[in-house]
């Protein structure tokens, strides 16, 4: 499989005459880190394994059509096909996965799958940006929900901050943006945001003693002290095609991020954060949430 990391999505950011991209018109307007977690709390979600909380991860939505809703992950987080999955939003819902189609055809690809889950209750969509403008020093935010500490512990949202660190060309399974936010496992699959909200990558890998390791599966609580990775979004928007979805299923805002450092908030704040975010769904940078196969919308 061969796919553009920098030319695909800048493509479609402009437009051509094959794909109408939904664009939102007015500049993002997050800047501070409270301002990115009134984006990532009701966006990222929880994707459970029924046998144990060690074995799941984390997630983004990025679409709707009608009540069902698109969810972007990390294909590792749910390749057993023969697992019923649940997804457990920031409104305290849990929902049967109805979907899994995996992006990740052979073991060199990306390591990316996107899933579904019906829900009658609105659930805030995420914006997405132009992954190759989140460059060397680039500020980013990561959400997800990391295993707990304590044994048999809840899962709950875990928001750190982190700078680019390098952009390879080529790394396996598309991990190809690495940064030195600090993560845990269980956030395989979460969302990486830039300093104005929007999505620019999914993060699946941490560094471990100088090892690469998939953030989910079975075992001890890691922190990872390290560097990480995550997929960049212009891999995903490549490879949409091939799952039926193309630029209109998206809410994309191509405004360069501004020039700000990424802070890291402490745990005191997030909670506060969680706990006043949760329930909503009035992004105000996110101007329409596009259903599937609708035409171009005036702006």
């Amino acid at each position: 499989m061969k796919f553009s990391q920098s030319n695909y999505l800048p493509s479609i950011l402009t437009g051509t005459a094959t794909i109408a991209a939904i664009v939102i018109t007015q500049p993002a307007m997050a800047r501070t880190a409270r301002d990115v977690a009134q984006i990532a709390v009701p966006t990222t979600v929880r994707i459970d394994h029924p046998v144990s909380n060690d074995l799941g991860g984390s997630g983004v939505i990025i679409a709707k059509n009608g009540n069902i809703y698109t969810v972007l992950t990390a294909n590792h987080v749910v390749k057993d096909p023969n697992v019923e999955y649940t997804i457990y939003t920031s409104k305290n819902k849990t929902y049967q996965v109805k979907s899994v189609t995996s992006l990740q055809k052979s073991p060199s690809d990306p390591d990316l799958a996107i899933i579904t889950f019906e829900s009658r209750e609105e659930q805030a969509v995420a914006p997405i940006s132009n992954s190759d403008d989140a460059g060397i020093g680039a500020g980013i935010y990561i959400a997800g929900y990391p295993q707990s500490i304590e044994a048999d512990g809840e899962r709950e949202f875990e928001f750190t901050a982190g700078q680019v660190s390098s952009r390879p060309n080529s790394r396996p399974e598309g991990y190809t943006m690495r940064y030195d936010a600090l993560t845990r496992r269980g956030m395989s699959g979460g969302p990486v945001f830039d300093v104005n909200g929007r999505l620019v990558g999914i993060h699946g890998q941490g560094d471990r003693d100088g090892v690469v390791r998939n953030e989910s599966g079975g075992g001890q609580t890691e922190i990872k002290t390290g560097f990480n990775a995550a997929i960049p979004i212009n891999t995903f928007v490549a490879l949409m095609p091939q799952v039926g979805m193309n630029a209109t299923n998206l809410a994309i805002d191509n405004k360069p991020a501004d020039n700000v450092a990424a802070t890291q908030p402490d745990r005191s704040e997030i909670r506060s954060w969680y706990k006043d975010f949760a329930i909503g769904v009035g992004i105000g940078i996110i101007r329409r949430v596009v259903p599937f196969g609708l035409p171009r919308l005036p702006f």
